[in-house]
């Protein structure tokens, strides 16, 4: 069962700074939709990596169950965002992280992505119990 999407995120835990590419732009001269999915993604994989739990589809890790993305404002280029990583809520086999992208110079999010991950038993195919030492860096 996944754990209510969060409204407010809670503490930080990664931030990531990089420059917008013009290749990253649509038609409509701004940063295409999918394109801060892959923001988001990059900053989770980042994280998880840096906290040596690095992502993988065999054994035990962590699976993404869902993905809320809210677009607040057009972003273009040239442009520095700013993008950090935040906990929400911890349930029983699962833990929200919430994304939220700036511009430099402008502190009002321009996107903010909710992810509901699952601590996940590859090799059963089931939900395992969020570990104890990953509910110590979420809190």
């Amino acid at each position: 069962m996944s754990v209510p999407i969060m409204a407010s995120p809670g503490k930080l835990l990664f931030t990531q700074q990089f420059p917008i590419r013009w290749g990253e732009m649509d038609v409509l001269g701004h940063v295409n939709n999918a394109q801060y999915l892959r923001y988001f993604e990059e900053s989770r994989v980042v994280w998880f990596e840096g906290i040596g739990r690095p992502l993988r589809s065999s054994g035990q890790g962590m699976i993404l169950l869902k993905a809320t993305v809210t677009y607040k404002k057009p972003v273009g280029y040239p442009a520095n965002a700013v993008v950090e990583l935040r906990a929400g809520c911890i349930g029983n086999t699962s833990f929200n992280l919430v994304n939220t992208l700036t511009i430099e110079g402008d502190s009002s999010p321009a996107c903010i992505g909710e992810f509901v991950i699952v601590s996940f038993d590859y090799v059963n195919n089931k939900p395992l119990r969020v570990p104890d030492e990953m509910r110590q860096l979420l809190g």
